[in-house]
Parts: structure tokens; C-alpha cells; sequence
């Protein structure tokens, strides 16, 4: 993405423009009420299951809308990224559905079932770097000797308005839908859903979450300006961005109403709930979203209408064998 694209304005027409060009290729998944299990009060919560996905988690709109946009000639050459595992699983599945090589690079953190999904795709797995940034310079440096498409995950124009369009979604669904609860991770996702849902209901609350142990976007918000931890220390890896990028964090100050930690010692409670009450086997990072409501950590009303954005699927709640 060039910085002219960065900085080319988006309006609510990009989103559906984009909701129907992924449309083929995604699933339109359900939202779930949380009755008769309503964590954390009486408010009425419903789930967006991402986790039930194609590839298991949201990444796979941004990820399909980025390729479509592509040019025929540039994709042909094929397509290569980094990743925690969702945005890299949803390169390797788009790079199988449209016939085109994938190259993906994960961090030595990265779990064996996330592995696996890459490569049951047909992708080239390369594992790289204890952090993000590590994988992201290994990809970039791949690119530049062999060619194709360099995907960031997170800070791309066209892959924050795929993943704005779950916001589209909720509210055709939900329209009286008050507030929105999306986890960050490099805030690709809160970006697009956030400004997406305040485009079509000006009135919505949109409220960001991350561990406690990665506050990326709640310093950067702090300071006022992008900063880099230097200290991660968190049980969500795939959360684990030490940074942001200019185009993400310019749409999360303009249109994200707060942001909230949750205690890493919740977390993992709130993917167990999830599978127990709920039947829904999510990651730590949807956790994440989930805790903030069953813990409140944020002010809201006991009748208030909560959509819960549960972002990626995995075995975190389940009882282990």
C-alpha cells in the first residue's frame, strides 16, 4: 500500500462496495444470542462468531478484499505476509481459492494447529522472529529478492475496509444494536469496524479491548501519538502488536469511543464460559472482547444492547485431554 492509498478517504460506499465483492467467498456469519447464559448482568449480548469463519476467524474479508483489488499482474506473481496465524491461514486460503502462491511467515509463538492450517492451504510456511515486526521484515525481505504481493495484516487501506465490513453485517441485522466490543491486535480490525458502524449509526459506541499485558493501542491513545512497547508480557499472543500504523490509529482516535484493558487472568476464564455456555470454541484474542463485557469494564446499562465481535475460533476454552 503506498502512502497515497493510505491517505485516499474512505466512505460507508467502500464498505459495501467491498461486502459485495467478498460476499462469494466469505461466510456471513450468524450472531448468536448469549441467552440464556448473559455474562456479566442482565444486558442483552450477542455474539458475532467470527470464530466460525472461513479459516476461522474475520481476517479472511480483509484478506480476500486486499487480493480482489489487486492488479491481475502483480497477484499472478503471488502473494506473501506475516502473521500471529489468522491473517496468514486467510492468505493461504485465498491464495487456494484464486490458484495463486502464498508465502507466510509466523512467529516462533505461533500455536501447531495454526501451522497446520497454513499449510493445509498449500502455502509455504516459514517460521520467523519472536515478534510480529521480526516475521513482517523476514516477509518484506523475501518479496524483495523473489517478487509478488507484500500483505500487511493490519495497516492496508483495502484490508481495513474488509474487515470494516462486519460492522455492515451486525447492524443489518441488529439495527438496534447500541454498542460494539472488538478485541486489538494492530488494530486493523477496530479500525474498520469502528468506522464502518459509525458511517451507518452515528449514535453506536464502539469499545476497543486489549490484555493488560499489551496496551498498544490504550498508550498510543494515551500519549497521543503511535508509540512502540519495548515490553510485551501477555497470555494472547496473537493480540501481541508492539505497535500501530498511522492509517489504523488515525480511524481508531477518530471514530473509537474508548478503550479498556482486561486482566490476563480473565481471559482464558471468559474462553472457557464461551465453550461451556455458549458452545463456541473461540481463541484468547475473541476472549479478550468477551471479558471486557462479562467483567465489566466498561460503564454500560443493564438493558443495554451489546454485540460482542468474537474474532477468531480455537481450542483455548475446551478441556484439554
Amino acid at each position: 500500500m503506498s502512502g497515497q492509498d493510505a491517505m485516499q478517504p474512505i466512505g460507508l460506499d467502500d464498505y459495501r462496495a467491498a461486502h459485495e465483492r467478498v460476499k462469494p467467498y466469505i461466510r456471513r456469519t450468524p450472531l448468536v444470542e448469549a441467552h440464556p447464559w448473559v455474562p456479566g448482568g442482565a444486558a442483552q449480548v450477542r455474539f458475532k462468531a467470527e470464530c466460525q469463519q472461513v479459516t476461522g476467524s474475520f481476517k479472511a474479508r480483509g484478506a480476500f478484499n486486499r487480493v480482489l483489488n489487486l492488479p491481475e499482474e502483480v497477484r499472478r506473481q503471488g502473494l506473501a505476509t506475516a502473521s500471529g496465524g489468522n491473517f496468514g491461514a486467510a492468505v493461504a486460503y485465498v491464495g487456494k481459492t484464486l490458484g495463486l502462491p502464498a508465502n507466510v511467515f509466523v512467529m516462533n509463538t505461533s500455536t501447531p494447529i495454526t501451522r497446520a492450517r497454513i499449510e493445509s492451504h498449500g502455502a509455504k510456511l516459514t517460521v520467523h522472529g519472536d515478534f510480529w515486526d521480526q516475521s513482517w521484515d523476514a516477509a518484506g525481505a523475501n518479496v524483495a529478492e523473489h517478487g509478488g504481493a507484500l500483505l500487511h495484516p493490519y495497516a492496508d487501506r483495502d484490508v481495513v475496509i474488509g474487515q470494516g465490513t462486519t460492522a455492515l453485517e451486525i447492524i443489518d441485522e441488529w439495527p438496534e444494536v447500541e454498542t460494539l466490543v472488538v478485541s486489538i491486535g494492530g488494530g486493523g480490525l477496530l479500525a474498520g469496524i469502528a468506522q464502518a458502524a459509525k458511517l451507518l449509526k452515528p449514535s453506536i459506541r464502539v469499545i476497543g479491548v486489549e490484555a493488560a499485558g499489551c496496551p498498544t493501542l490504550y498508550t498510543c491513545r494515551k500519549e497521543g501519538r503511535i508509540v512502540k512497547l519495548e515490553n510485551v508480557k501477555t497470555r494472547v499472543p496473537i493480540l501481541a502488536a508492539r505497535s500501530t500504523e498511522p492509517l489504523n490509529f488515525e480511524l481508531i482516535e477518530k471514530y473509537v469511543d474508548e478503550i479498556v484493558l482486561v486482566d490476563e487472568e480473565v481471559i482464558e476464564d471468559s474462553a472457557r464460559s464461551a465453550w461451556q455456555h455458549a458452545g463456541l470454541a473461540i481463541e484468547l484474542g475473541a476472549a479478550t472482547a468477551l471479558a471486557a463485557v462479562s467483567h465489566r469494564c466498561f460503564e454500560r446499562r443493564d438493558d443495554e444492547k451489546i454485540a460482542v465481535v468474537l474474532c477468531g475460533s480455537g481450542s483455548d476454552g475446551m478441556p484439554k485431554a
